[in-house]
C-alpha cells in the first residue's frame, strides 16, 4: 500500500515530528468539538428511529461501499487513461484515507488533494498527469450529479419554466463537457491562454513579459502525452455516475429500512442533489449540519413528515459518512503505520549490514 509524505529521513534517527504533534493535538480537539456539536441533534433523532430492517441496512451499507468503490475505480482509470497503472486495493485505501482527511479537517479539500497527488506521484504519475488526473476526475464527477439533478428535476415536471430551466442547464453540461474534451486535443490552447495570463501577471510584477514560459512550455509539453480516448471518457463518466447512484441507493434503502412513506424517485433525486450541492458549498468539515438540514428540508417539503424524514438522514449520514470517516482514518493510520515501519527497518538495516562487513574482515 502506497504512504502519504515520509515523516522520517531514512539514514538518521526516527525522531517525532513536533509539527505532527501540534496537527494531532488538533485533530484531536477538533473531533471532540464537532461530536460535541453533533451528539445533541444526533441524539434526538435516534430517539426517532425505530427498529431498521435489518435487510435493507446490509443493502445500504453494501450501496455506501459500492459508491466508494466505484470512484476508486473513475481515479484508476482516470490514471491509466495517461499511462499510469494502479491496483485497485491501493485506489479504493486512497480514496478512503483522502475522503477522511477532507470530510474531518478544517481546510480539508486542501489536506485530501495534497495527499491524492502525493499517491499518484508515488505511483510513477508525473506532476502534469496527477494534477491532469485530479481535475478531470473533479469534471468528470460534477457533470455527473448535474445530469442526477437534471433527472430530478426532469422527472419532477413544472411547465414551461422548468422545461427552459432544463434546457439551459443541459447546454451547459454538454458545453462544458465539450470544452473539456476540446482542450484535450488541442493543449496549444492552453499555451496561448497560459502565455496571455503571463504577459499581464508579469506586467503586474514588473518582471519580463517571457517569465515563466518555459515552464509553461514543458508543462503543456507533459499534458500532450495524456491523450484519453472516447472510450476512456465514456468509461470514466459511467463510473462517476455510478458513484452517485449507488450513494443514492444507500439514502433510499436507509428511508425503506426506517419505513418512510411517500417518498418519490422525483423527490429522492431532487432532495439528494441539493444535500450534495450543500455539502460542496459549505464551510462546516464534512457538511456536518448543513447537508442534513438540506436533506431533511427538502424531504419535509415534498410532503414527508419531519418525524420520519429525521431518522432516514440520520441512518443515511451515520452509514455514508461517519462509517466512511472512520474506515478512511483507519487506512490512513495503517499506511503512516507501515511507513514508519519501514524507516525504522531503513535506519536499522546500514547497521546490519556494517556488522556483516566486520564479520567477514575478522574472519
Amino acid at each position: 500500500m502506497p504512504a502519504i509524505d515520509a515523516p522520517f529521513e531514512v539514514g538518521a534517527a526516527p525522531r517525532p515530528s513536533r509539527r505532527r504533534r501540534v496537527v494531532g493535538s488538533l485533530l484531536a480537539l477538533l473531533l471532540a468539538v464537532e461530536a460535541v456539536l453533533v451528539i445533541p441533534s444526533l441524539g434526538a433523532a435516534f430517539q426517532a428511529l425505530t427498529r431498521p430492517d435489518l435487510g435493507w441496512l446490509a443493502l445500504a451499507v453494501l450501496a455506501a461501499a459500492a459508491s466508494m468503490g466505484m470512484f476508486a475505480r473513475l481515479r484508476r482509470r482516470l490514471l491509466r487513461a495517461a499511462g499510469v497503472r494502479v491496483p485497485l486495493p491501493s485506489s479504493v485505501a486512497a480514496v478512503y484515507a483522502a475522503n477522511a482527511l477532507h470530510a474531518t479537517l478544517p481546510g480539508g479539500a486542501a489536506f485530501s488533494t495534497a495527499y491524492n497527488y502525493r499517491w499518484m506521484r508515488r505511483w510513477g504519475a508525473s506532476g502534469p498527469v496527477a494534477t491532469w488526473s485530479l481535475a478531470a476526475g473533479g469534471l468528470v464527477s460534477t457533470v455527473a450529479l448535474a445530469v442526477v439533478g437534471l433527472a430530478g428535476s426532469l422527472l419532477a415536471g413544472g411547465g414551461r419554466a422548468s422545461a427552459v430551466q432544463l434546457t439551459l442547464e443541459l447546454v451547459g453540461v454538454v458545453a462544458l463537457a465539450t470544452g473539456a474534451r476540446q482542450l484535450g486535443r488541442h493543449p496549444e490552447w492552453v499555451t496561448a491562454a497560459g502565455r496571455w495570463g503571463l504577459r499581464r501577471v508579469n506586467r503586474i510584477r514588473r518582471r519580463p513579459p517571457a517569465t515563466g514560459g518555459d515552464a509553461l512550455d514543458e508543462l503543456v509539453e507533459q499534458l500532450r502525452t495524456v491523450r484519453p480516448t472516447g472510450q476512456d471518457w465514456s468509461a470514466a463518466g459511467a463510473l462517476a455516475l455510478l458513484n452517485w447512484l449507488f450513494d443514492l441507493a444507500c439514502l433510499a434503502a436507509c428511508a425503506t429500512a426506517v419505513g418512510l412513506r411517500g417518498l418519490t424517485l422525483p423527490l429522492l433525486l431532487v432532495a439528494y442533489t441539493a444535500g450534495m450541492a450543500a455539502s460542496s458549498l459549505s464551510l462546516v468539515p464534512g457538511g456536518i449540519g448543513v447537508v442534513d438540514a438540506a436533506l431533511v428540508l427538502t424531504l419535509v417539503a415534498g410532503g414527508i413528515p419531519e418525524a420520519s424524514a429525521l431518522p432516514a438522514v440520520v441512518l443515511y449520514r451515520l452509514i455514508s459518512f461517519v462509517s466512511a470517516v472512520v474506515v478512511g482514518w483507519a487506512v490512513y493510520s495503517a499506511q503512516v503505520k507501515g511507513l514508519r515501519l519501514r524507516s525504522y527497518q531503513g535506519f536499522l538495516r546500514p547497521e546490519r549490514r556494517g556488522g556483516q562487513r566486520a564479520k567477514q574482515a575478522r574472519s
